[in-house]
């Protein structure tokens, strides 16, 4: 029928559109936080794109029921306003006749979601922890922030400064180094440290081993006032970057596949609480929906704004509840059976409630009345 199709084709168009703005804001912050991290040092420049990347993909689960709610909302709520659906009814299409149409694309977002929320998600989760922890691990030049000290290797014991970093060619200004290595036991020494005026990096085309070569400096040895203080002059300084293997640590719940999560159930509540988690969330996008054809009405007496108040605190309001449910499956006090299945009943009986009321054209809150 051509009004489905039109109803269709209008909730998708505002679906994606929503999703892509809500993506992009989503972006700007991320991209905010990680370029806060890697000009302040606790992350490689190298890798902020890909953890952008991730991030986005991490939460394009919610992020396109969030969409379709609100898509949904703002195509039937236009209707109502430009009195298309009074045309309609009065043609003998009522708001439920709509429902088909509306979960028939529902159906086929919330297998997308669905797909996201089991493989893609907990992937990018699982990416974004081994991105983090592997360069935690290996000391690469470009973690190198100027004007800051800097850890160049697994433990403390040996610290870097650059007044200036150039990012094209690497080259390094004023640089200072604790923790020189001892020629004797090749172990690093703590009292030892080096100034040099410039700094570049080098590696051995032979063993791969890593170098920041420090030019044109002195290194100072042992403690001053000692017999054993020694002060030496030098060209270059070729200083070896310890690469820590990486051995890898075990993945949180949030990146842990489903296949294994699964495995967990019967004996970790965070396990059960992740599954839960995921399996609501194609579940939340159509009861979600359905709020959302309730809450569509418009009545020129009201203002434009009240609709979309009243979503945003019902779409917080089950949120919160989905939260609570999961805090209680981790904990145990809510058995595995159960989940959050009777937060999805509840909110899905009342929902229903309300629909009906609103295709009888009723109240959707109907008040006792009180006797003369």
């Amino acid at each position: 029928m051509i009004i489905y199709r039109a109803l269709i084709r209008e909730v998708g168009r505002n679906t994606a559109a929503i999703t892509l703005i809500l993506l992009v804001v989503m972006g700007f912050i991320a991209l905010t936080g990680f370029l806060g991290r890697a000009t302040g040092g606790d992350m490689a420049e190298d890798i902020v794109m890909p953890m952008l990347g991730l991030e986005m993909l991490k939460h394009l689960d919610l992020l396109l029921t969030l969409g379709l709610y609100l898509g949904t909302l703002l195509t039937v709520a236009r209707w109502y306003r430009d009195s298309e659906m009074t045309v309609l009814a009065a043609c003998g299409m009522g708001l439920l006749q709509f429902l088909r149409p509306t979960l028939t694309l529902t159906a086929f977002l919330s297998v997308a979601v669905a797909v996201l929320s089991f493989y893609f998600t907990p992937w990018a989760a699982d990416r974004m922890d081994r991105l983090r922890t592997e360069r935690q691990h290996q000391t690469q030049v470009s973690d190198i922030a100027p004007g800051m000290f800097n850890e160049v290797s697994g433990d403390s014991a040996r610290i870097f400064y650059a007044e200036r970093v150039n990012r094209e060619t690497w080259n390094m200004e004023h640089v200072f180094l604790s923790g020189l290595e001892d020629t004797k036991n090749g172990q690093q020494s703590k009292d030892s440290v080096a100034i040099a005026h410039t700094a570049h990096p080098r590696t051995d085309e032979r063993t791969g081993d890593h170098f920041i070569v420090l030019v044109d400096g002195t290194a100072y040895e042992g403690n001053p006032g000692d017999p054993a203080y020694k002060i030496v002059r030098f060209e270059t300084l070729d200083v070896r970057i310890d690469q820590q293997p990486y051995k890898g640590d075990p993945p949180t719940m949030e990146a842990t596949g489903s296949g294994d999560l699964l495995s967990q159930y019967k004996t970790s509540g965070p396990a059960r609480a992740e599954w839960h988690w995921r399996l609501s969330k194609p579940l939340t996008i159509v009861v979600l929906v359905l709020f959302a054809m309730v809450l569509a009405h418009t009545d020129p007496r009201r203002g434009r704004l009240s609709n979309m108040f009243a979503a945003i605190l019902v779409y917080f309001t089950y949120s919160n509840v989905l939260a609570l449910g999961q805090t209680l499956l981790k904990k145990g006090r809510v058995p595995g059976f159960v989940g959050l299945w009777c937060a999805h009943a509840i909110l899905l009986v009342i929902v229903v409630y309300l629909l009906n009321r609103r295709a009888a054209n009723r109240p959707l809150l109907a008040w006792p009345k009180q006797g003369r």
